[in-house]
């Protein structure tokens, strides 16, 4: 899938000051550019702007999703691993049946990756999955977790939990109830 580009002019609204914004679009990562100059936007600029209250909250909804991804991908930095890599590793160390097919695997990503299958090759070189060709159709590739794999995955996830959102149970539900909602 090629990064997809978006360009929107917002001339009318005060925190754009009358710049362009442009949104490149690559898998789940979001980038913001205003006149070539990469930014992390400033959330209670977009807040007070003179936005109408569905683009602040869409806008906010986008910024808030790039520092989160930001901060996953620095995590799983630390095992060597990327996210598409530990979101792989999550539904081989999850399937029941202990190995799924690439396109399986491709289908159950929440980011739609094309570089699924470059992906599983680096887990592979690194160990952490197998890949086995089907006896009854060589087409088929199966792909699996190895003990490596599931050791990576399961730190990975301990590094994660409780170093994301930090709002109190109550307002964490809100917004869940909120996001489930869109």
């Amino acid at each position: 899938m090629p990064v997809q580009y978006i360009k929107i002019v917002l001339a009318d609204y005060s925190f754009f000051e009358n710049k362009i914004l442009d949104i490149i679009i690559h898998g789940l990562y979001i980038c913001c550019i205003i006149y070539g100059e990469t930014t992390l936007a400033d959330k209670n600029k977009i807040y007070h702007s003179g936005l109408p209250i569905q683009e602040k909250a869409a806008f906010l909804i986008i910024c808030s999703a790039q520092e989160l991804l930001n901060k996953l991908g620095n995590i799983t930095k630390e095992f060597g691993i990327s996210l598409t890599q530990l979101q792989i590793l999550h539904i081989l160390d999850e399937i029941p049946q202990g190995k799924t097919t690439v396109n399986t695997i491709r289908n159950l990503l929440v980011d739609d990756s094309p570089n699924v299958s470059r992906s599983i090759n680096k887990l592979v070189d690194k160990q952490l999955a197998q890949k086995e060709r089907s006896t009854e159709d060589q087409r088929v590739v199966f792909v699996s977790i190895t003990d490596a794999g599931r050791s990576v995955h399961h730190q990975c996830d301990r590094r994660i939990v409780g170093n994301t959102i930090h709002l109190s149970p109550n307002a964490s539900q809100q917004l869940a109830d909120l996001l489930i909602s869109l």
